[in-house]
Order: C-alpha cells, then sequence, then structure tokens
C-alpha cells in the first residue's frame, strides 16, 4: 500500500513540474509574461517608447515616435497616476508648407497636432488644460472615451471645464477605459473653428496586456481652411427664410421644380430650385441661382447665391465658394497634411525594412470635408476599427474615414523600394496629404493564406 502511494505522489509531482515548464501560449501572450507575473509599468513604458522629454515640441517627422506618457506616480491604492499639462497658445505662427503657407494657429503646447498622449487601461489621468492669459477666447479639452460629464469639456449643464477664460486652467480626472485610439480636442464654438486651428491631439490607452512588439508611428489626418473664419457659432437659419408665399402673391409667376419668385411676371422664368426677386432679363437662371436685388427681405431657400459666380471670377474661377442664406461661408480646405505639414513625409521618406511589422495609430481630424482616406501602397494592412478589439476587422490597403474616425494599421513590407500613402481623394493627395515609405532590404516571402 505505501509502495502505491508512493508511486502515485511521484507520477503526480512528475505531472505538476512538466505541466510547470511548458509555456502556453494562452498564458503569455507576448514578452513571456504569465498572470503569475505582470509586466511592470516601468517596462511597459519601454515597451511604449515612452519621451523622457516631455517639454519637447517635435518636429512632424519626430512627432511619428513622440509617446507622451505623462509624469508618472502612484496613488494610496497602488494605482498609476499620469498627469499632463497641455498649454493652449493662441496667435501661434506653425508652417505648414514647404511653399511658404503660415497659419495663424491655436495650440497645444505649441504644436500641431498636440502631444500624443499614451495611458494605459485602468490608470487614473490628471490633465491640466492652461489657457494662456494672452489668448482672446476660452477653451477646453474633450476626450473621447469613458468618464464623467463634469470631465467631458462641453459647456452643456454648465460644467467649470466646459470654457476655461483665458488666464485660468482646469485639471480633467479620469480612469483610462476602455482600452483603444481616441483624438481629443477643443468643444468650444465654433468647434470647427478650434480643431481646424490646431487644437486636437491623439490619446492612446494601451491594454493592460501588451500587443505584439513592433515599431509603432502616430498619423493625425487633418486639412487648413487658411482664409476663412466662422464668425461666431455655427446657427440654423431664420424659419422666415423657409416660409411659403402667400398665393395672391404668386398668382401669374412661372415657376417649375421648386422655383420661388417674388414678382408675377411671366418673364420670371426659372427651373431647377432658382430664386428670383425681379422681373428683368437677368430673372433666366437655372441651377440653384438667386438674384438679390430686393435686399434681405427676399423670400428665400437654402440654395447657393450668384455671389458664388462673383467669387469665381475675383479668383480667376479657382476656388469654389459657397454663399449661404445665413451669411456663413462653405468652408474649403486649401492644405492637406499628415501630422500638420504638407509633404513632410514626402520630403522626409519614413525608413522601414522589409519582413518587419509596424503599427500605425490613425485618426483623421479633417474638417469641412465628409470623408478622408489612407491608402497604402506596396503592401496590405490588418485594420483594427477604434483599436478596441485584438482582433482586426479585415485586411485591406485602404481605408475611408469620417470625422474623428480611428483605427489601428498593421503591415509588413515583403519587397524594397519606394512607396507612396496617401488620401484616395486626388485632390487632397495633390493639396498635400501624401508620403513615402523609403523601404530597405533584401525581398521576403509574403505570408500565404491557409486555405485549407
Amino acid at each position: 500500500m505505501f509502495r502505491q502511494n508512493a508511486y502515485f505522489f511521484a507520477l503526480l509531482l512528475s505531472i505538476i513540474l512538466i505541466f510547470s515548464s511548458l509555456n502556453f501560449p494562452f498564458l503569455s501572450k507576448v514578452y513571456g509574461q504569465t498572470p503569475g507575473s505582470p509586466i511592470s509599468q516601468e517596462q511597459y513604458d519601454k515597451i511604449k517608447n515612452c519621451t523622457t522629454d516631455l517639454s519637447k515640441k517635435p518636429t512632424p517627422v519626430e512627432y511619428l515616435t513622440y509617446f507622451n506618457c505623462g509624469h508618472v506616480s502612484k496613488d494610496e491604492s497602488g494605482r498609476t497616476v499620469r498627469q499632463f499639462t497641455l498649454i493652449v497658445e493662441e496667435n501661434q505662427k506653425i508652417p505648414v508648407s514647404y511653399e511658404g503657407h503660415i497659419l495663424d494657429a491655436w495650440t497645444f503646447n505649441g504644436t500641431i497636432p498636440g502631444p500624443t498622449i499614451r495611458v494605459t487601461e485602468g490608470d487614473l489621468v490628471r490633465i491640466r488644460v492652461i489657457n494662456s492669459n494672452d489668448n482672446s477666447n476660452p477653451h477646453s479639452l474633450h476626450t473621447h472615451s469613458i468618464h464623467h460629464a463634469k470631465n467631458d469639456g462641453v459647456s452643456m449643464g454648465g460644467y467649470p471645464g466646459g470654457a476655461i477664460s483665458p488666464g485660468r486652467s482646469f485639471t480633467y480626472e479620469f480612469i483610462a477605459q476602455p482600452y483603444g485610439i481616441y483624438p481629443y480636442h477643443c468643444h468650444v464654438d465654433p468647434i470647427a473653428d478650434h480643431i481646424n486651428r490646431g487644437l486636437y491631439g491623439m490619446m492612446i490607452i494601451d491594454p493592460k496586456e501588451p500587443r505584439p512588439q513592433m515599431t509603432e508611428m502616430a498619423m493625425l489626418l487633418n486639412g487648413y481652411d487658411l482664409d476663412l473664419d466662422l464668425e461666431g457659432p455655427t446657427k440654423i437659419p431664420p424659419a422666415a427664410l423657409f416660409q411659403t408665399i402667400e398665393q395672391d402673391d404668386t398668382e401669374g409667376s412661372n415657376m417649375t421644380d421648386g422655383a420661388i419668385s417674388n414678382e408675377t411676371s411671366t418673364d420670371a422664368n426659372m427651373t431647377d430650385g432658382a430664386i428670383s426677386n425681379e422681373t428683368g432679363t437677368d430673372a433666366n437662371m437655372t441651377d440653384g441661382a438667386i438674384s438679390n436685388e430686393t435686399g434681405t427681405d427676399a423670400n428665400m431657400t437654402h440654395v447657393s447665391s450668384d455671389m458664388q459666380d462673383a467669387d469665381e471670377e475675383d479668383n480667376g474661377g479657382e476656388d469654389e465658394v459657397e454663399e449661404e442664406d445665413d451669411g456663413g461661408v462653405d468652408r474649403i480646405n486649401e492644405i492637406y497634411t499628415v501630422n500638420g505639414k504638407a509633404f513632410d513625409y514626402m520630403m522626409n521618406p519614413i525608413v522601414t525594412q522589409t519582413g518587419k511589422p509596424y503599427r500605425i495609430y490613425v485618426v483623421n481630424m479633417l474638417e469641412f470635408d465628409l470623408v478622408n482616406s489612407f491608402h497604402l501602397h506596396g503592401a496590405m494592412f490588418d485594420y483594427y476599427t477604434a483599436g478596441t478589439d485584438e482582433t482586426s476587422d479585415y485586411s485591406t490597403d485602404i481605408v475611408t474615414l469620417s470625422q474623428g474616425d480611428r483605427g489601428i494599421m498593421e503591415f509588413t513590407y515583403a519587397y524594397p523600394g519606394t512607396y507612396m500613402f496617401h488620401a484616395h481623394q486626388t485632390e487632397f493627395t495633390d493639396l498635400g496629404w501624401m508620403g513615402l515609405f523609403d523601404v530597405r532590404g533584401e525581398p521576403v516571402e509574403p505570408p500565404q493564406e491557409d486555405l485549407t
């Protein structure tokens, strides 16, 4: 009996020793870390390539790999606390092209975009925003992700952080959750101008377990409307502009397809939504043109103005500016970029190596255009929408992004050479949103899909 028990315990001990020596993938995702031996905050920050120079103003080339992980400490419970300071400055002269274009910018910490803020899920994050005393406008910080309303950075509800007056500051505090890629930006009206002038950036919330290690880059897509400003908040036009005309005022008018006239002459021959307040020969208009001869009392609908033609004549027909009924002007970007400066990664190609994996955190912060896109030449990338999953959504060479949209791209080049990456809207590419990867090394066999 004793001998049988001895054999049993010996066998059990052998099984335990064998299992303890094995390295199971589900227990060790990357770097050999297991639930029993979690990676330290210091090790994780090193893997993230966190900068040690928190006051640096990176150039667009440096910005690719400039990750600001904040001033790190621990609270009473042992939780990691990350503290950041963002200083808002207006009237900053920022070069946005190689042709001498200078933007009268508003910046977080002196750059467009603002610093890439990087934290880990579960960290306590404190971001102090200082609105410089020399500024003329209130500002705020709105971060996408989960947090309390008082830290949302909007004025709705009367929260102090919704509009920080010049010379004042506010500290936004939240637990970083969930992991993913998030834009941050000023949320004071007119929001489009505050973003277009440069008050935006990227926040990366990393998962507690590190993603597979590879070279990482941050890319924010944007544009610049260099010559126009909004005159205060965007407003819904008065309802009176859209009220129908009394029947007795319209008898005898000859209108089709929704045209409106404030005269009764049959000479007002208009089609396709045209509007006229006169009866002369100039009242023959198509495609939504408007004659404003009778002043502001004219009953108008929301269609384009003949001021567009005048503007096109003044600009040689190059700029398509559309005058709106509420006195505003459609916004047009003259320059498009990735990380703030037109053609910067064409003038300074990004050096990569064949067979080496790369990860790009991409955020679209383009205003005044409905969509943007990212097209990679010569390779495919795995795309993780919003970065909130560890399994890619699909493999592609182009992704289309709405305003504020974001994700993670992971790719490897198989063959050396110079490859473009750019917006797949030709206009955006021609106006600055284009770069190059300088891929070096020996060719490698691209991974083959398992079709079994």
